[in-house]
C-alpha cells in the first residue's frame, strides 16, 4: 500500500471522521492526494459521509486493526483455527493429509480458519462438512496455541479452538485441502503426522472436561 494512503488510514485510526483538509498534507499536491483517497474508497476502507467528511467503513476498521502502530504495516498474526477429531465406531480417526505448505504432506485432524463474524462451533461445523462432506455431533472439548519452526524460523504458528466428534454421517469427499480418511490410532505412528498430534489425542483421551496448552515444536 502506498505511503500517502498509509497516511490517510493512520488519522482514520486516530479519529471517528476527518475532513478532506484536515486529511491532506500541505507537501502533497490535491490530485495526487484525491487519487489515493480515491483508491481506498474503491478498496472499501473508507467512505464520504453525507456531510462531506470520511471515515473508515468495517472492512477498513477491520483491516487497520491488523497494522503495526510503528511502521503502519499489516502484522504476521497466528491464524485462529477450529481442529475437528472424529472418530468412528470402531475407535478410527479421522485424519487430512495436507496438500500444500507449510507441513506439506504431513497428517493431522480436519482443521479451517473462522471466517470474520462467525461463532467457533459454526467455524467447526462448516469446516468438518467442506473440508470432508461429513456432519457430527461436535463438543468444545480445549484451545491453545500451536507453534512450529524450521531452523529456528517459525513456519505456523495458529490459535486453535478444538472439537470432538461422534456419530459422524456422510459420505467422505476429497478438497484441495487435502486427502480426508480414518485410520487405526495404533497406525498413525506410519504415518508423517505433525508433531502436536500424539499430544493432542493424549489430551482428548485424558477425560479433561476442558484444556489449554500451549505446545511448540522444531520440525
Amino acid at each position: 500500500m502506498h505511503h500517502i494512503q498509509r497516511t490517510i488510514l493512520h488519522q482514520l485510526m486516530q479519529y471517528p471522521s476527518r475532513r478532506y483538509g484536515q486529511l491532506k498534507p500541505r507537501s502533497i499536491e490535491g490530485n495526487v492526494f484525491t487519487y489515493h483517497l480515491r483508491q481506498l474508497t474503491t478498496l472499501g476502507y473508507i467512505m464520504r459521509s453525507e456531510a462531506g467528511d470520511y471515515r473508515l467503513t468495517s472492512a477498513g476498521k477491520i483491516y487497520v486493526d491488523r497494522l503495526s502502530l510503528t511502521n503502519l504495516l499489516p502484522r504476521i498474526q497466528p491464524k485462529i483455527i477450529t481442529l475437528i477429531a472424529c472418530r468412528n465406531e470402531v475407535g478410527e480417526w479421522l485424519v487430512l493429509r495436507r496438500k500444500r505448505q507449510p507441513l506439506l504432506g504431513q497428517v493431522g485432524f480436519v482443521y479451517g480458519k473462522i471466517h470474520q463474524g462467525e461463532l467457533v462451533a459454526e467455524a467447526a461445523k462448516r469446516e468438518l462438512q467442506e473440508k470432508s462432506g461429513l456432519q457430527a455431533e461436535l463438543k468444545h472439548r480445549g484451545d491453545g496455541y500451536i507453534n512450529i519452526a524450521e531452523q529456528g524460523e517459525p513456519i505456523s504458528q495458529v490459535m486453535f479452538h478444538m472439537f470432538e466428534g461422534t456419530n459422524a454421517a456422510g459420505s467422505i469427499r476429497q478438497t484441495p485441502s487435502g486427502e480426508v480418511f480414518w485410520v487405526k490410532e495404533q497406525e498413525l505412528s506410519r504415518l508423517d503426522c505433525m508433531a502436536s498430534m500424539t499430544a493432542l489425542i493424549e489430551l482428548l483421551k485424558s477425560g479433561q472436561e476442558r484444556f489449554f496448552v500451549e505446545l511448540s515444536y522444531d520440525a
